[in-house]
């Protein structure tokens, strides 16, 4: 140790800085970068003012400071966030795309699921199963194969509800509906003519007949209600009653859809008002049940 060079060996003196360790490792760390920049919410001000000018306290964006400190550069920070849009974007698209196929792979399933959705919320009942499942299509573009082998055993389960309820729904005179259907076309063109929209229907008894629409879940079939309460509906030969209609109801809709004309003769003759219109009735008219006009419009 008589020299500088005992006292510090070469390998020391040539070994770098940055390798001088503590505890077996680096103990230099490089100082973070970050970034300042204004806040924009409060414009550097630290405070947020009302459009009166007002003082209503410190900023919430950056709790009062005037400005917001980053670990990258805006330009980085940019980048980052275009590169997150495009995800969004490209997401959104595969979701789309995929919910489009599964749709065109499984339409008789999604069909099932829109009809009992949409008479679930109508009826407002609380079977939401099948609106659940639509928001998880929407959610996530298709759905498990639990929850489409459950779909198709409500299908199968509705198929056979659907065959009692036939057997047990009465039959209907079909010539007796076939003069029905006839007469609600005719009042329909009859006021067509006269550049009039009309929705035909006739009452008896405080109950309503009436057509379903083309665009209806029932295109063809005769509504029946007692007010605003569904009674049944007829299609295919038979009358489908719903809970509400009593027995008696069911044996008034059977007789005058049997003979429509002449029920509506037998109403008008008894009440003395007209079963379409509601007028009252007089002279020969209330002998024939139903007033001139509506003979006309429904070719009575």
């Amino acid at each position: 140790m008589n020299g500088s060079d005992d006292y510090f060996p070469a390998d020391d003196l040539d070994a770098p800085l940055t390798d001088v360790r503590v505890g077996g490792k680096a103990s230099y760390v490089p100082p973070e970068v970050m970034f300042s920049e204004g806040c924009p919410k409060c414009r550097g001000t630290g405070q947020f003012v009302s459009y009166t000018g007002r003082v209503l306290g410190p900023c919430f964006a950056c709790k009062g400071k005037g400005k917001n400190v980053f670990k990258t550069s805006p330009e980085a920070r940019a980048k980052s966030q275009a590169r997150a849009a495009t995800k969004r974007v490209e997401k959104a698209n595969n979701l789309v795309e995929s919910k489009n196929s599964f749709y065109a792979t499984y339409p008789d399933e999604i069909a099932w699921l829109q009809q009992s959705a949409k008479r679930n919320a109508t009826r407002g009942g609380s079977f939401t199963f099948p609106a659940d499942l639509l928001d998880k299509l929407n959610q996530y573009g298709s759905l498990t194969d639990g929850q489409m082998a459950a779909v198709r055993k409500l299908m199968a389960r509705d198929v056979e509800r659907a065959a009692e309820r036939t057997a047990a729904a009465p039959s209907v005179e079909t010539a007796g509906v076939d003069r029905l259907k006839a007469s609600f076309d005719t009042a329909v063109a009859y006021s067509a003519a006269k550049g009039l929209k009309l929705s035909p229907r006739i009452t008896i008894d405080g109950m309503t007949i009436s057509p379903a629409k083309a665009t209806s879940a029932n295109p063809g079939a005769l509504y029946v209600k007692a007010g605003e309460t569904y009674l049944g509906k007829v299609k295919d030969g038979r009358f489908f009653a719903s809970r509400d209609c009593t027995a008696d109801d069911e044996k008034k809709v059977l007789a005058f859809v049997a003979d429509p004309a002449e029920a509506a003769k037998v109403y008008g003759q008894t009440t003395g008002t007209c079963c379409i219109c509601n007028a009252t009735l007089i002279s020969k008219w209330k002998h024939r049940g139903i007033g001139p006009i509506c003979a006309e419009k429904f070719g009575w």
